[in-house]
């Protein structure tokens, strides 16, 4: 039942998406993508957790919120201005 719930709610999801016009993702890219931008914007991990439906924040954290390399680009820019570069 809960599968047969699940399917349903995701091709809902995606006519919504069509119907907008926009671009098609899968809900799986979506749910990392919003835990990710939450986190980057100072959201405290216990309310990721909670919004992800988690009870340990450092699960949540480690399986969701993982630097990619536009990410790390912000942490060499900074070091840049350590060694005046830049």
């Amino acid at each position: 039942m809960q599968r047969a719930a699940a399917s349903s709610s995701r091709q809902h999801a995606y006519r919504l998406m069509e119907q907008l016009g926009l671009r098609w993702v899968r809900l799986y890219d979506a749910r990392h993508a919003v835990l990710k931008y939450l986190a980057v914007n100072g959201v405290p991990d216990v309310i990721l957790a909670a919004w992800a439906g988690h009870t340990n924040a450092a699960f949540t954290k480690a399986r969701y919120v993982a630097p990619d390399a536009e990410d790390l680009r912000s942490a060499a820019d900074a070091l840049d201005g350590l060694h005046g570069v830049g």
